[in-house]
């Protein structure tokens, strides 16, 4: 018997990276771009990405069938951020500020942003920053909705 090849898997730990670029000329983000931007990665707390996706139904009813049917509907994708009181994000993320999340997995950290590097970007206008409760033997953090304005797509970096 065969036994399935286990994939071989890459570590969150230093190889996740979020920047706030506010803007993107062409159709996908340039290196210029994306090394540009004001780096949040470590302003985010453990629990501060939070993206989220639902899909609406569509219902699909035909006359006098018994079963009701369904289509997939519109998909809506959200973004909420949780950091650093007086962090980077906190001065970058404030309310109204229009520009773009740009999410980079999969590479460390520390490597510069350059041609061929698979990003997530999202489309931004930042709401408000809120307060979080303070929490014993913790430090201070905010929290802030962030409204996709457009089609959350990945890119590839653009030279």
């Amino acid at each position: 018997m065969t036994l399935e090849t286990t994939p071989a898997s890459t570590g969150v730990e230093g190889n996740f990276r979020v920047k706030w670029v506010d803007a993107i000329a062409g159709a996908a983000i340039t290196a210029a771009e994306f090394e540009g931007g004001d780096d949040l990665t470590y302003s985010l707390t453990p629990d501060g990405w939070q993206p989220a996706q639902d899909q609406a139904t569509a219902v699909d009813d035909r006359l006098t069938l018994a079963q009701a049917l369904e289509r997939p509907g519109k998909k809506t994708k959200s973004l909420t951020l949780k950091y650093i009181h007086g962090s980077t994000a906190d001065t970058t993320l404030v309310e109204g500020t229009a520009g773009y999340i740009v999410a980079r997995p999969i590479t460390p950290n520390a490597t510069a942003g350059t041609a061929a590097q698979k990003v997530v970007v999202w489309p931004a206008l930042c709401g408000e920053q809120v307060q979080d409760a303070p929490v014993s033997n913790g430090v201070f953090t905010k929290t802030s909705k962030i409204f996709v304005t457009g089609a959350v797509a990945y890119h590839t970096v653009a030279a």
